[in-house]
């Protein structure tokens, strides 16, 4: 009789690997102005956008670490120039 052979028990799926966008600190500027140009058109940009945005800016390298409750001081810092946001 034959045997059955069976295949190797398959390894459990990998979460994808987040790539930070790390950038040195000449660039800086750039990131400023893009970051600028995203809250100029913040208020024209769809709601699932700017959650995504947002829930992007939480987790993104920076040259600052630790800053307690960022979720929330980002959420308050978009809604503070309403004016300029539209």
């Amino acid at each position: 009789m034959a045997e059955t052979v069976k295949p190797p028990p398959k390894k459990p799926a990998k979460a994808p690997e987040r790539k930070a966008f790390k950038y040195p600190s000449e660039d800086e500027t750039y990131v400023r102005r893009l970051g600028s140009a995203v809250l100029a058109h913040w208020g024209a940009l769809p709601d699932d956008l700017r959650a995504t945005i947002l829930a992007e800016a939480v987790t993104v390298w920076d040259r600052e670490y630790n800053i307690p409750q960022l979720a929330q001081k980002l959420e308050v810092f978009v809604k503070r120039y309403p004016g300029r946001l539209s």
